[in-house]
């Protein structure tokens, strides 16, 4: 199988058999592994219940016993009490038979802002989405962990009331709405004293580190920060170190794609070290210098870099020294958008490939979960997988993100300039550092994929390292082969389970 088919999980074999195998499975499923509903009752009139249901996994651990809870809870104004939205979650639990209380991880993904359907029902939930349908997964967190899975008002059945989403779609409203329901869930399920981590993907790890300051600042303690996909966010990028650091996963991509001179193809992780070596020494300097070179020293520069990512000197800007993301993905292979290198990985090549995993009957395998196996009978509409009403004629729904304001710095059109090229949004502020100078308990794990264009293994470390010693200590690297949803490589997906486990299980060791 190419390693096109391969991340894409598809094959010409797949038809109309097992589509209908999946739909059977899903619905065999839902009846076969669900006990009747039971309902929490509301606390407050304008609550909702919740519904909870009982279920098992086979795990490579064993049969784990849990209970699911599916619902939304309401955020309410401080002062009035009035409801503001509801946020919907979903959350497996484990009881316990010897009274010590099991890790607590909250977890969601990016956008902004988005549903958390990818870790969810991907990585780390107990049942996990194939071509088959759901089935078990064996590498569930939840073996590990309590999970609870966040979807941010917007996004699949969380709601804004009496249009305010206004005051939830900016980065200070989404932290703000985190933290209240962070609060919310562990108060109304008596979880005050399981070790607390928070986990997000792409703008996601923003929200783990803006609630983490938040909370921190309100004496709720944070365990631990796990950040995929994201970085290590805190303003510690310069333009300079950003534009160098996104250079490592071009080689590695034009490497796995064949395109750079034949004496770098000859062994790939001596081509790693000597790029990035080269970086350090020369690349990094002349950027941070760059007004300051001589023609010669930049044409030396340009002929390096070119090299090193495989694309031709005449297509790098001589003034800035640098290929924006978006011109590097379609200037690779000279502007054919047939081999356009896609954002999330850029082994994939084509004007859209998909960014998330492709599966028979996907809307409704995951509708029949929620509404079947996990109970939660509800005619809203799932955000980001099924489409509700909106008044026709009018205007179409707009996503989170087109609404979204980012409202943390002045957007200037420098700016905007770099978002649009591919840059990523506005630098985000040292949240995480600040929670992290107070409390001296929280610990960081950082994952990046190796083809991600959004992201940087070696940038991370050296982001990290600019900090003290007594922060610095506490982040752990990983950097996995795969894009942006690297555990759409199955190798990635079985490391990254094991290695997240292994950092939760460690640091809720000596959480207080």
């Amino acid at each position: 199988m190419t390693l096109l088919k391969s991340l894409r999980g598809r094959s010409a074999l797949i038809g109309a058999a097992l589509a209908a195998s999946a739909l059977a499975a899903g619905a065999a499923g839902a009846q076969d592994r669900t006990t009747p509903p039971e309902r929490i009752a509301p606390l407050l009139h304008d609550d909702e219940a919740i519904v909870v249901t009982h279920h098992e996994v086979r795990t490579s651990a064993g049969v784990l016993n849990y209970d699911a809870r599916a619902g939304r809870l309401a955020i309410r104004n401080d002062e009035t009490g009035a409801v503001r939205g509801y946020v919907y979650f979903t959350a497996y639990v484990v009881p316990t038979q010897n009274g010590r209380s099991r890790p607590l991880t909250i977890l969601w993904n990016g956008g902004p802002s988005s549903n958390s359907l990818l870790l969810h029902t991907e990585m780390f939930g107990p049942r996990r989405i194939t071509e088959s349908g759901m089935v078990d997964n064996a590498e569930t967190l939840l073996a590990t962990s309590d999970l609870v899975f966040y979807d941010p008002v917007g996004t699949g059945f969380s709601r804004a009331g009496n249009d305010a989403d206004r005051e939830f779609l900016t980065t200070l409203g989404d932290f703000a709405e985190t933290a209240e329901f962070v609060r919310a869930y562990r108060a109304r399920f008596a979880a005050s004293r399981q070790p607390l981590f928070l986990a997000g993907e792409s703008y996601g790890t923003w929200r783990v580190n803006g609630t983490t300051e938040m909370l921190t600042n309100r004496g709720i303690r944070v365990a631990g920060a796990i950040l995929i996909s994201g970085g290590v966010p805190g303003s510690l990028m310069s333009a300079a170190f950003q534009d160098a650091m996104y250079v490592p996963a071009r080689t590695a991509t034009a490497f796995e794609l064949r395109k750079l001179p034949p004496d770098l193809l000859r062994n790939k992780d001596a081509t790693m070290a000597q790029v990035n070596a080269w970086i350090r020494t020369t690349y990094l300097p002349a950027l941070e210098h760059v007004e300051t070179l001589t023609r010669a020293q930049r044409d030396a520069v340009t002929v390096s870099l070119a090299r090193f990512t495989g694309v031709r000197p005449e297509q790098i800007d001589r003034k800035t020294l640098v290929m924006t993301n978006n011109a590097y993905k379609s200037g690779l292979f000279e502007g054919n958008r047939d081999r356009m290198l896609n954002t999330f990985d850029m082994r994939l090549q084509g004007s859209n490939p998909a960014a998330e995993a492709e599966v028979p009957n996907r809307v409704q395998t995951l509708a029949d979960y929620f509404r079947g196996e996990l109970g939660y009978r509800t005619d809203l509409a799932y955000t980001g997988l099924e489409d509700g009403y909106m008044p026709t004629p009018g205007p179409p729904r707009r996503s989170t993100g087109e609404r979204w304001d980012y409202n943390h710095v002045k957007i200037t059109p420098e700016v905007v300039a770099r978002m649009q090229s591919g840059g990523g949004p506005p630098l985000s502020q040292p949240w995480l550092q600040n929670a992290m100078r107070k409390d001296a308990g929280i610990h960081v794990f950082v994952a990046a994929g190796r083809y991600d264009s959004l992201n940087m293994c070696e940038g991370n470390l050296a982001m990290s390292g600019k900090l003290e010693t007594s922060l610095s200590s506490r982040f752990e690297h990983h950097c996995y082969e795969g894009g942006h949803m690297m555990y759409h490589v199955p190798a990635s997906r079985l490391r990254l389970a094991r290695d997240v486990a292994d950092f939760v299980n460690r640091v809720s060791k000596t959480a207080p």
